[in-house]
């Protein structure tokens, strides 16, 4: 992709004063990357969780918003180091940023058994944040010369955003991230239904760019690679009924590694998601009429 010209070390200027900032450890958890836009009247960074060494020329060139995809606290990580400008972010997240009970009972990890002491605590304020306005699909900001639009896209969280850049047919997809690991819905507040709808939803906006929170950015082949990101879903639910030809309880899945390989960081948090993973695609399955639950096992019909 002919990229315009990196302005700073691990800075890409994708077109004309945006610019995609890759976050530390590759924009692995607990870091992500971000989009800095300077339009001629409004400076705006979409998520802050690139790490303090990425974050630090953005902040030299000036921000006057900041603009959340979601709540997850990879993409608001370094928001307490540019506490004072104001956050934007959808109405149906706003709730999550400022009540850590409220963050972890809805991500499932109260019921997990996980020891939550210090989980996700990386700042004291990582739970104070208050939303200065709460944006709903739809919504447009004039920066000047550069238009935002915000995509609801949920599934991943409940107010999950994306944000199409109509002048350019540029989107910042946030965790809708194209990589060939697939989607993430290991919350319980995640739902595997509306993650399709908003895979689709983005895949028909025919973006030229597609920049995202952990991967990419991409403009090649980008209806395979929406279409190759959702049959992950698919093939995840294909791989659990193989599984089912004798019935089974939740409990068998704990730590068999079916959706993820062995993972060295976090490991219990890994073990986790993918229990919760396979929770949501036993529903998915038995809403569809394949699977159903007797005595607390799940049989394959």
């Amino acid at each position: 992709m002919g990229f315009y010209h990196s302005l700073a070390e691990k800075m890409i200027e994708l077109k004309p004063n945006i610019f995609y900032i890759p976050g530390e450890n590759k924009s692995r958890f607990p870091f992500c990357a971000c989009l800095y836009l300077r339009g001629k009247n409004l400076r705006v960074l979409i998520d802050a969780g690139m790490g303090t060494r990425n974050l630090a020329p953005i902040k030299g060139m000036g921000i006057d918003l900041l603009i959340l995809t979601h709540c997850h606290i990879d993409h608001r990580l370094n928001c307490q180091e540019i506490a004072r400008v104001p956050v934007w972010c959808h109405t149906s997240d706003a709730g999550y940023l400022k009540d850590r009970d409220y963050f972890l009972e809805s991500m499932g990890f109260k019921r997990s058994g996980l020891d939550l002491t210090g989980l996700f605590d990386f700042d004291k304020k990582a739970f104070s944040i208050e939303t200065d306005h709460r944006l709903n699909h739809g919504e447009r900001i004039d920066l000047g010369g550069i238009t935002l639009e915000a995509i609801h896209a949920p599934g991943h969280t409940p107010g999950h955003t994306a944000f199409l850049i109509p002048e350019h047919g540029l989107i910042f997809s946030g965790d809708i991230d194209l990589t060939p690991f697939g989607p993430f819905y290991g919350h319980d507040f995640a739902d595997i239904n509306e993650f399709l709808a908003s895979i689709d939803k983005l895949k028909h906006l025919e973006p030229k760019v597609v920049a995202s929170g952990h991967a990419g950015p991409f403009s090649d082949n980008l209806h395979e690679r929406f279409g190759a990101y959702a049959q992950v879903i698919h093939d995840r639910d294909q791989k659990l009924l193989e599984k089912l030809s004798r019935p089974k309880s939740i409990e068998h899945f704990k730590g068999r590694h079916l959706y993820y390989n062995a993972y060295p960081d976090f490991p219990d948090l890994i073990r986790w998601f993918e229990l919760v993973h396979i929770e949501k695609h036993l529903s998915r399955l038995e809403s569809m009429g394949k699977v159903r639950n007797e005595n607390n096992k799940w049989i394959k019909i």
